[in-house]
C-alpha cells in the first residue's frame, strides 16, 4: 500500500490544525479521521452556512417524471471533536414551509394538511446519537428525526469533502454531503402513497463555518 499522503492545514486563532489524510484506503482498525494533530482539545464549533448549503429531496410522479425540490430556510450547529471524532454530535432544524419544488401550486398543497401541515408543525429536527467515522472522510451517522410531531431513528451517510481555509474568508471551512432516505409513512405523511414516493432520498450539500467559542 502507497503511504501517500495528503496535508489539510488550518490556521485559526485557536492555534495550528494538522489532518493527514490517508488517500489509499484504511483499514477498519485504522480508521479514524485524523492521523496527525495539533488542536485545542475542546470540540470545535461549527454552524450551517446557509447560503452555501442545499437541502435537496426528489420524487417520484406515478412514474411519469422525477420532481425535485428543496428547503430554503434552515439552522443547524455541528461540534466536531478534532481528537475524538466519533464524539461529534450534530443538530439541524429545518423550516417546512421553506418548501420549493418550482412550482408555487405544489408548494402550497406540501405544505397543507396532506402533507408537512407546516401551519401545525413548522420545523423538522435531526439530532445525532451516534456518530461513526469509518475512514478519515467518511462516517456514518444515527439520529433522531423529527416529522409531524413524531421522532424516529434516521441514518445518514455523511462526507467530508474539503476541511480548508476560505480564500474569501479566510477563516476555516468544512465542505460536506449528507445522503439518506426518509420513509414518510413512519411519520403518518401517507397521502398519495401510490402515486408519489414514499421512501424519499435526501441530499444535503453543504458548508460549515467555523464559530469560536467565547
Amino acid at each position: 500500500m502507497k503511504n501517500t499522503i495528503q496535508a489539510i492545514k488550518i490556521l485559526s486563532s485557536v492555534g495550528l490544525l494538522t489532518i493527514a489524510l490517508p488517500l489509499t484506503a484504511v483499514s477498519a482498525a485504522a480508521a479514524t479521521p485524523a492521523t496527525a494533530i495539533k488542536a485545542p482539545a475542546l470540540p470545535q464549533h461549527w454552524e450551517l452556512d446557509l447560503s452555501h448549503t442545499r437541502i435537496g429531496f426528489e420524487v417520484e410522479h406515478l412514474g411519469y417524471s422525477t420532481t425535485m425540490g428543496r428547503f430554503n430556510k434552515a439552522d443547524g450547529a455541528v461540534h466536531y471533536d478534532i481528537k475524538n471524532p466519533n464524539n461529534t454530535t450534530l443538530r439541524f432544524s429545518i423550516d417546512t414551509d421553506s418548501i420549493d419544488t418550482g412550482w408555487e401550486a405544489r408548494d402550497e398543497h406540501l405544505r397543507g394538511e396532506d402533507f408537512f401541515n407546516s401551519e401545525k408543525y413548522p420545523t423538522m429536527t435531526f439530532e445525532s446519537t451516534k456518530v461513526n467515522f469509518i475512514n478519515p472522510q467518511q462516517a456514518i451517522v444515527t439520529g433522531d428525526f423529527t416529522l409531524l410531531g413524531k421522532t424516529k431513528p434516521l441514518t445518514l451517510n455523511v462526507t467530508l469533502k474539503k476541511i480548508a481555509v476560505s480564500p474569501m474568508t479566510k477563516e476555516p471551512v468544512i465542505g460536506f454531503r449528507a445522503t439518506g432516505t426518509i420513509d414518510r409513512t413512519k411519520f403518518g405523511m401517507d397521502a398519495f402513497a401510490k402515486a408519489i414516493t414514499t421512501n424519499v432520498p435526501i441530499q444535503i450539500d453543504g458548508e460549515l463555518t467555523y464559530i469560536k467559542m467565547q
